[in-house]
C-alpha cells in the first residue's frame, strides 16, 4: 500500500484496504495516513473527508500528519475550505505543526491572499514555530509583488533572524524591484547593496532606471552614483535621464557642488544637459529662495578651486533667480556672469529672455540683446524668436515685425509657432497684418491649418465688431477722424 501511495495509485491503495477488511485485518493510523497520502499526491480533495470520517468511526484519532495530507489534497480546490479544516482539526484536539502552516501559507500565497497568509504566519509565531523556507519566501514574494516592499523586507529580517537559512537571491531581487517601484528609499538602499555588492547579481537597465528614480526622489546621491557605475560596467550607454536622476538626488540632498560636478561629467561624456535636466535645482530654490546666494557662492568656490563649471550650472542658478527674485535682481545676476568668467552666450541670453517674456519686461530684454551684440556673439534663430515673443507681450508690438525681418535677412526660417503667435496677436488686436503673417506662413511652410485661419478670422471679426459698437453715436467728424487715423 505504501509503495502505491507514493506513486499516487490511490485505487490500488483502496483495493488493498478492502482486502484487509475481507481478511479481518483491522486498519490502524498508519493505514489511514497511507490512504490520505495517496489522495494528497493526486490532489483528490473530497475523498479525504470520507477517509477521515471512516477513521473516526473506527475509533482511530487522526494525528497532525493526517490533517497535513488533507490540507495538501485541497491544493487543487478553492482556499476557502482551509479554515474549515483547521477548525475541524482544533475540534479534534490535533495540534498543527510546521508543515501544517507551510501548506496553509503557500496555498494562500498561491491565491495571492496576503491577509490570510500573514494571519497564519502570525499564528505560527504564536505557536513558537519557525516557518519553513517555502512558506517564508512565498509570503515575502507575495508582499513584494503586491507593492508592499517595507512589509516584505520586515519579513526577510524576521525569517533570517529566526532561522539559519538565508532567503534566495530571487527574493532580494523581487524586494529591490518592489522598493524601486514604490520609490521606497530605505528599501532600495538595503536591497541594492544586498543584490549588487553581496550577491553580485547584475541588474538590468530597467531595474537600474527604477532605482535611479527612487534615488532622485529620496535624495540618495550615493545610490545614484553606484547605479551609474554599474551601467558603465555593463557597457550600457549612460543617457541624459540617467545623469538627471543623479543631479536631482544631489539637489534633494543639498549637495549642490556634487550636482554641479554632475553637469561637468555629463559634458565630458558627450551627454548634453538642458534646462530640463536642472529643473530639480530650480524647484529647490523656489521652495527656499534663501538658497540662491548659497548657490552663487558654491559656483564661485568651485571656480576659485580651479574646477570646471559647466555653463548649464550658471544658467540653472540664473533661471532660479528669475523665478524667485524681482527682474532687477535677475538682471544683476545675469550681468555678473561675465565677471564670473562666463562669456556672453546664446544659452544664458535665452534663459534671461524667458524671464523677460514672463514679466513682459521689454526694456531689460532689449538691454540684454544690446550687450550680446556688443560682445559680437552671434544672435541665433532661437534668440530672435524669443525677442519677437517678448514684443508680442506688449500692446504696441511693431518691433516684433522688425525682428521677424531681421530673422529673414539673416537667413533664418521662422518657426510655425512664431508665425501662429504673430497671427493670433494681430487678429486679437484687430490688426489686419494678421493676413500678411498668414501669407508669409503659407509661403514659408506651404501649409496653414484651416483651424488656425478660422480662429484668426473669428478673433479679428470679434475685435472689429467691438470697435464698431464703441463708435455708435459718435459725432460724424470724430468717427471719420478715427477711421482715417487722423488723415
Amino acid at each position: 500500500m505504501a509503495a502505491a501511495a507514493d506513486k499516487s495509485q490511490f485505487p490500488t491503495c483502496f483495493t488493498v484496504a478492502a482486502e484487509m477488511k475481507v481478511r479481518g485485518v483491522a486498519p490502524n493510523l498508519v493505514t489511514y495516513n497511507t490512504l490520505l497520502r495517496a489522495l494528497a499526491h493526486g490532489g483528490y480533495a473530497l475523498p479525504t473527508f470520507a477517509v477521515l470520517e471512516d477513521m473516526l468511526s473506527m475509533g482511530i484519532s487522526p494525528d497532525t500528519t493526517s490533517f497535513n495530507h488533507i490540507i495538501d489534497a485541497h491544493r487543487t480546490e478553492t482556499s476557502g475550505i482551509l479554515p474549515f479544516i483547521m477548525r475541524r482539526m482544533e475540534e479534534l484536539g490535533v495540534p498543527p505543526n510546521q508543515t501544517t502552516y507551510t501548506l496553509l501559507i503557500t496555498r494562500f500565497a498561491d491565491d495571492k491572499n496576503l491577509e490570510m497568509a500573514l494571519q497564519y504566519l502570525h499564528a505560527m509565531k504564536n505557536h513558537n514555530l519557525v516557518p519553513e523556507v517555502a512558506a517564508g519566501q512565498a509570503v515575502i514574494l507575495l508582499a513584494a509583488n503586491e507593492g508592499y516592499p517595507k512589509l516584505a523586507l520586515d519579513l526577510v529580517t524576521f525569517f533570517e533572524e529566526k532561522t539559519v537559512r538565508k532567503v534566495e537571491d530571487s527574493i532580494w531581487l523581487a524586494c529591490l524591484y518592489s522598493s524601486a517601484q514604490a520609490l521606497y528609499g530605505q528599501g532600495v538602499i538595503k536591497c541594492w547593496y544586498a543584490v549588487v555588492s553581496d550577491l553580485a547579481i547584475p541588474p538590468d537597465e530597467g531595474l537600474c532606471t527604477l532605482v535611479l528614480h527612487t534615488a532622485a526622489r529620496n535624495g540618495l546621491p550615493d545610490i545614484a552614483t553606484d547605479v551609474l557605475r554599474v551601467l558603465k560596467a555593463m557597457d550600457i550607454p549612460r543617457e541624459e535621464h540617467h545623469f538627471a536622476s543623479l543631479f536631482e538626488a544631489c539637489c534633494r540632498a543639498a549637495n549642490f557642488e556634487m550636482a554641479f560636478t554632475t553637469l561637468n561629467v555629463m559634458r565630458q561624456n558627450g551627454v548634453p544637459s538642458t534646462l530640463k535636466t536642472v529643473l530639480p535645482l530650480v524647484r529647490v530654490v523656489q521652495q527656499k529662495p534663501e538658497l540662491l546666494d548659497q548657490l552663487w557662492e558654491c559656483l564661485d568656490k568651485m571656480q576659485a578651486e580651479g574646477q570646471l563649471v559647466d555653463v548649464t550650472s550658471f544658467n540653472a542658478v540664473l533661471h532660479s533667480s528669475i523665478l524667485t527674485q524681482p527682474m532687477s535682481r535677475a538682471l544683476a545676476d545675469y550681468n555678473t556672469l561675465e565677471s564670473r568668467g562666463l562669456a556672453q552666450n546664446a544659452e544664458s541670453f535665452a534663459v534671461f529672455l524667458d524671464g523677460c517674456i514672463s514679466a513682459g519686461n521689454v526694456a531689460f530684454g532689449e538691454l540684454a540683446l544690446r550687450r550680446l551684440k556688443e560682445s559680437e556673439t552671434p544672435v541665433d534663430n532661437n534668440s530672435l524668436e524669443k525677442m519677437i515673443s517678448l514684443h508680442l507681450t506688449q500692446e504696441v508690438y511693431d518691433d516684433a515685425f522688425v525682428f521677424l525681418e531681421e530673422m529673414e535677412s539673416a537667413g533664418f526660417t521662422p518657426s510655425r509657432q512664431i508665425y501662429e503667435a504673430i497671427i493670433i496677436k494681430c487678429a486679437a488686436a484687430g490688426d489686419s497684418r494678421y493676413l500678411v503673417a498668414l501669407n508669409e506662413m503659407q509661403r514659408t511652410w506651404k501649409h496653414v491649418s484651416p483651424n488656425l485661419k478660422a480662429h484668426a478670422i473669428r478673433l479679428y471679426e470679434e475685435k472689429q465688431g467691438a470697435v464698431s459698437s464703441t463708435m455708435v453715436g459718435m459725432d460724424r467728424r470724430a468717427r471719420r477722424f478715427i477711421e482715417t487715423g487722423g488723415l
